[in-house]
């Protein structure tokens, strides 16, 4: 008896759509359905799905209903999606299955704007923007000018002279006891307008200062001249102060391997920044960001590359940081100090020697003259229009990947990486920065705080400016996928995807924040 009624609940599953079952006759009809029945494997719009073909029924099944239903409605995203589409095809008491992988197009992206965003245009409000005391004109963000038109004043400076090779003035590479400061100097003063200083491969160890002001330099380069190696892991820069007496408490912000200051049109690449020491020197604990790190510290120069401008008189603009490795470093990896229209592209920087408050352990720097020094902005001291590109923070030993502090504004950050960092991987400091675009940047694993935030506690902290734009983006695994505080107002946040973050967009005290279409999983 039990197995007679085994036998009748088993019998419908012989017919149902889908199981692996002992095979039955099927008509020439059910077969003939099967064959004829095809469907585009990309699609952009509605499809017709066939309910019968002579007289075969069919049964329609989709794995994404939201993108391409079973009944060929299509809804189509930002991206490119697969859809499985499954045919139950039927006739009296038999049945046959047919998959289709059919992709789902994308919706067409429209020109892209030399802020590397799509379909999406801003503008502040004048009447708006004329009420904040940094006000000047700036309504556009980004690679902007004031009158909505494209901003493309970065050019690169290009070699049109010679090629002078730093050991023809006695530069030696591979040996830590001499010192190469006064052999690069020398190569660079010899050096006219157009001309490259050529760095062959090796490690290159420089002792002593250059310059003491306004920071403690072993190279400063000169007008128009560029500096180039064989390649960032083959020609390096190694700081090596004697007897450590330029990172002591009063000269250890000051020190630097390599400064750019009120000058413009140089060329920096291939080259690998480093100093003279191991991961010994690292900070104990990568979570403190209260405590320095004095016995590390002083291995290591504060800055690895700092390009400046402290004259009214003069502008430092048109400086090309491209392909550089810099490790090893107390504050900035890369500070851009009052420039306009310099570009820092394809580099890499990691381990920090501190991360410790005072403006330790960040990647890249880019910031204005200071607290509220508004009288800056349009002068030749203002920091605005710099480029930041395919750069590459790696932590652990990193607090802000990429900062910005300051009256700094019209910056574009664009395609750059920042994992693994104490703090924000992206920061907008909270001192007033105003119309930066960030667009299409990757952070992940923040531990502490967010893959992006605007606004913040402190001394001179508080909120940013106005009108900052954050484009398709994508931030992972961070505390904060994107913060925005302290009356920081007219954000743009738009088309972002946040993923595996504990909170997602956290507003707090962030008026006419504008959000669209943003993801978060």
């Amino acid at each position: 008896m039990k197995k007679l009624v085994f036998l009748v609940f088993l019998f419908p599953l012989l017919f149902a759509c889908g199981q692996n079952l002992k095979e039955i006759p099927i008509s020439s009809n059910l077969e003939e359905a099967y064959h004829t029945l095809e469907l585009p494997l990309e699609i952009e719009e509605n499809i017709t799905l066939p309910l019968m073909i002579n007289q075969v029924q069919i049964q329609w099944n989709s794995t994404n209903e939201t993108i391409l239903s079973s009944t060929g409605v299509v809804q189509r995203g930002q991206e490119n999606e697969t859809v499985t589409l499954t045919a139950c095809l039927s006739l009296n008491e038999e049945t046959k299955i047919k998959e289709f992988y059919i992709t789902v197009l994308a919706l067409p992206r429209g020109t892209e704007n030399i802020n590397h965003t799509i379909n999406y245009d801003y503008k502040m409000s004048q009447a708006v923007a004329e009420e904040y005391p940094y006000y000047k004109g700036y309504l556009y963000p980004g690679l902007l000018n004031k009158d909505g038109s494209e901003h493309t004043d970065f050019k690169e400076n290009e070699t049109i002279g010679k090629r002078i090779n730093v050991r023809l003035f006695g530069a030696k590479a591979d040996d830590p006891a001499f010192d190469n400061t006064l052999a690069f100097q020398n190569a660079i003063a010899s050096a006219q307008f157009g001309d490259e200083i050529y760095v062959p491969k090796g490690k290159y160890y420089f002792s002593s200062a250059t310059i003491t002001q306004p920071y403690y330099a072993h190279i400063k380069l000169k007008e128009g001249i560029n500096l180039i190696g064989e390649g960032k892991s083959s020609s390096i820069l190694v700081s090596n102060f004697k007897n450590k007496e330029y990172v002591d408490k009063s000269l250890g912000k000051k020190t630097a391997t390599l400064v750019c200051g009120n000058m413009s049109n140089s060329t920096i690449s291939n080259l690998g920044f480093s100093a003279n020491t191991d991961d010994s020197c690292l900070p104990k604990d990568i979570n403190d960001t209260k405590v320095n790190n004095p016995e590390g510290n002083q291995y290591a120069p504060a800055f690895g590359i700092v390009v400046y401008n402290t004259s009214s008189a003069t502008l430092t603009q048109n400086i090309y940081i491209h392909d550089v490795y810099i490790e090893y470093f107390q504050y900035d990896g890369i500070r851009l100090f009052c420039t306009r229209d310099c570009k820092i592209a394809d580099c890499v920087i990691t381990k920090s020697t501190d991360l410790g408050g005072g403006g330790a352990g960040y990647g890249i720097e880019i910031r204005g003259y200071g607290h509220e020094y508004y009288k800056y902005i349009d002068t030749n001291l203002d920091s605005c229009y710099n480029i930041v590109t395919g750069v590459k923070v790696i932590g652990p030993y990193i607090r802000h990947g990429i900062i910005l502090s300051y009256l700094t504004h019209n910056n574009l950050f664009y395609n750059n990486e920042v994992t693994d960092s104490a703090d924000d991987a992206f920061d907008v400091h909270g001192q007033d920065e105003f119309l930066n675009v960030f667009v299409q940047n990757y952070g992940k694993g923040s531990r502490r705080g967010a893959g992006l935030g605007l606004g913040n506690t402190g001394s001179t902290h508080d909120e940013s400016g106005y009108g900052n734009v954050i484009y398709e983006n994508t931030f992972v695994e961070c505390r904060y996928g994107i913060t925005i505080a302290r009356g920081t107002t007219y954000t743009q946040v738009i088309r972002n995807k946040i993923e595996a973050c504990q909170y997602g967009i956290y507003i707090n005290d962030g008026p006419n924040t504008y959000q669209e279409n943003n993801q978060i999983k």
